[in-house]
């Protein structure tokens, strides 16, 4: 690389003795106490310069080798401050700048762009301002579909039509729109309902459609099963009364299918294996269509277009986002693809889809989770700061091992009274969330450790902490891991071991939204003998799905009572903890359910007897 610039993106300035480049992670860049011949070095790259012009400078202004001089400008093309020219002229010469800001290889990005084409399936609200910023980032071939004409009701969102243009068919005007926009982008209108042939005979060249109809019912299976005939991914969009929904991301053979997720929703939830939903009983149904969240929702929609084009990854793989209008909070909901799914499990995957699919980690999801108001913090961390406050009065110089301890509240608060804290986990990133949030206060009182197995410790803990975690674990495994945590505690110690309740566990609320709040009218609980794996979504604070579908095991409480039993322990409390009063104005709709019904079973356990089992294992 012989010719250098200073990213054109990032500002650079002298704060005192601190070089300041960029303003955010992953871009932004701190040099403390630079010396004041790498700030004019820095000021001499905002234009184009020779390498050799600032080995040159370097070596005149800091008296550095030639050697020196090449070694510091290489850490600075590795910290990706400097680079190679970005051309700063022509129609995308800013895109170009985000382009590479993201990692991408700028020109080879934007021809990938001019040879893709992109189809979209109804050009109304979402769909024609979808079409717009893609013409404008030079997508080379627009597919664009609708049997409508337009309306003057349509104009307060749908940017492409205007008053002259009422009652001409949408397709028409786009197109010609569309092509005074960006005269390099080809324009193919199809004047079309949505209809299994329109799949068939007009989108079959496409490599992305965006489906920006939700009509008629079965629209759903005919781009699914031409996408896996003919290859293409397609990304669903729309609006749902108050919140916009962009995704998911179907990526034939990568990701869920529709036939891999078509039985989980919210109507679902009250239908039989296989049943479907009645007919819509509102003849007059009209949906309500907003221009603001209509343009939110089309520009996420075109940037996860454009990102999977040009090799980025996406958020929507396999995933729904849905983004409350109100607050713009945005919700999410994963579905994982089945290996024995009868549609997509035979697909192979297609490798220009490798880097599109973003893992949903699901510690993450956690540590979002928590971030807010959850039911752990409303309706559990009570009761775990009394027991720690009991043991820190009782036993003075206390350990305490934290079981599972996720991204550490639990780990904080039994340091916070004076514990020595052992917390243990499987993930490393859900370690490193503990570390970066632990006061420095408290960190040379917990000691972090990570593994799949429990160490054998030997009745080194006063008390043993085991929240949430043995839904987590398989039937085979639950035993070992039982006989770990009794060898792990004291003969006079305790273990708290709290799962979600199994009356929960095993029912389904029946609600409704009453003005943007959900209201929670009943449970539903059937076959609550039935143990096994289930599958769950947890919701948030407002009562919105936050956290991907996650794989968990039901068991009764009979089950669990046996297992500690068999493990050497005996339950000496019992305790099934409800949210205060005074949470009721602060986390509605938290209240209104965990009020009602008990979501958590705490058991507090003692050792019966030294427990001979061999083995261990952690989920």
């Amino acid at each position: 690389m012989n010719l250098l610039q200073l990213k054109p993106y990032l500002e650079a300035r002298r704060l005192g003795t601190t070089l300041r480049i960029g303003h955010v992670p992953p871009s932004g860049t701190e040099i403390l106490d630079a010396p004041d011949f790498l700030t004019g070095l820095i000021a001499m790259l905002s234009a184009p310069i020779e390498r050799g012009t600032a080995v040159s400078y370097l070596a005149e202004t800091a008296g550095l080798t030639a050697e020196a001089a090449e070694e510091l400008i290489d850490q600075l093309v590795d910290a990706e401050i400097v680079g190679a020219p970005i051309p700063n002229d022509g129609r995308y010469a800013r895109h170009l700048l985000y382009y590479d800001m993201i990692g991408l290889e700028q020109e080879e990005a934007q021809r990938t762009l001019a040879d893709a084409t992109v189809g979209i399936v109804g050009t109304g609200g979402i769909g024609s301002n979808v079409a717009t910023v893609l013409a404008a980032a030079g997508v080379g071939h627009l597919v664009i579909t609708d049997g409508d004409h337009i309306e003057l009701s349509n104009l307060t969102r749908q940017f492409l039509y205007t008053e002259d243009t009422l009652d001409r068919p949408k397709v028409e005007v786009a197109a010609e729109r569309l092509g005074v926009l960006n005269s390099e982008v080809r324009i193919t209108p199809v004047h079309l309902p949505a209809s299994r042939e329109l799949f068939d005979n007009h989108l079959t060249g496409c490599d992305l459609i965006v489906l920006s109809a939700d009509d008629p019912d079965e629209i759903h299976e005919w781009i699914d099963d031409a996408a896996r005939r003919d290859g293409f991914g397609y990304l669903a969009v729309s609006y749902i009364e108050g919140f916009g929904q962009v995704g998911p991301l179907v990526l034939p053979g990568t990701t869920a299918c529709y036939e891999c997720f078509r039985d989980v929703g919210e109507l679902e939830q009250y239908l039989a294996p296989g049943e479907r939903p009645g007919p819509d009983l509102n003849l007059g149904f009209q949906a309500g269509s907003y221009g603001p969240l209509n343009t939110i929702v089309a520009a996420m929609a075109a940037n996860e277009v454009l990102r999977c084009l040009i090799g980025a990854d996406c958020r929507s793989a396999g995933t729904r986002l849905m983004l409350d209008s109100r607050s713009y909070r945005l919700h999410s909901e994963h579905f994982p693809r089945r290996d024995d799914c009868p549609s997509c499990g035979s697909v192979i995957p297609a490798a220009r889809w490798s880097t599109a699919v973003q893992q949903v980690e699901l510690e993450d999801l956690y540590d979002a989770d928590r971030a807010d108001a959850s039911l752990n913090s409303v309706v559990l961390d009570g009761l775990m700061e009394e027991i720690s406050r009991s043991l820190a009065v009782r036993r003075p110089g206390w350990k305490a091992l934290d079981h599972g301890c996720g991204t550490g509240e639990q780990s904080r608060m039994l340091a916070d009274h004076g514990a020595e804290v052992v917390a243990f986990e499987r993930s490393e990133r859900m370690l490193e969330l503990l570390r970066d949030k632990l006061p420095a206060r408290l960190a040379a009182r917990v000691t972090t450790v990570a593994g799949t197995r429990l160490p054998p410790y030997e009745a080194e803990f006063d008390v043993v902490m085991c929240n949430n975690v043995l839904d987590h674990v398989s039937d085979p495994d639950i035993a070992p891991v039982l006989a770990g945590l009794r060898r792990a505690v004291r003969g006079d110690g305790i273990t708290v071991v709290t799962v979600p309740h199994p009356v929960k566990d095993g029912a389904t609320w029946t609600r409704k939204n009453v003005r943007g709040r959900w209201e929670y009218e009943d449970l539903r609980l059937e076959q609550y003998f039935v143990e096994g794996p289930v599958t769950k979504h947890r919701e948030g604070p407002e009562g919105d799905i936050v956290m991907d579908a996650i794989m968990t095991h039901h068991r009764t409480i009979e089950t669990y009572f046996s297992a500690f039993r068999r493990a050497g322990f005996q339950v000496v409390d019992l305790y099934e903890p409800q949210p205060s009063d005074s949470s009721a104005a602060e986390h509605p709709e938290i209240w209104a359910k965990a009020s009602r019904i008990p979501y958590f079973l705490v058991f507090v356990l003692r050792p019966e007897a030294p427990n001979t089992e061999g083995g261990d294992s952690t989920p």
